[in-house]
């Protein structure tokens, strides 16, 4: 099953100056968003969100990872 949960990236974001002042923040090497020093804001992609000063992250997971499918056949005698 699959489902939605949130996980903090705050201590793997990479920040690099940008030229009008602001800078623009980095999550394995992808830009993800900037932070804007004039207005003190953060603006982010969608999946990405600024909680209290952590950057977040929105990602999809297995809810029951090791979880197994089985199906038996009584009549065949196969499971």
């Amino acid at each position: 099953m699959l489902k939605q949960k949130t996980i903090d990236i705050t201590n793997d974001v990479v920040g690099k100056l940008n030229k009008h002042g602001g800078f623009h923040l980095f999550y394995d090497n992808e830009c993800v968003g900037e932070f804007v020093q004039e207005t003190n804001e953060f603006k982010l992609k969608s999946g990405y969100a600024e909680q209290q000063g952590r950057i977040l992250k929105t990602v999809t997971v297995t809810e029951y990872p090791d979880a197994k499918y089985v199906d038996c056949d009584t009549e065949g005698g196969w499971c």
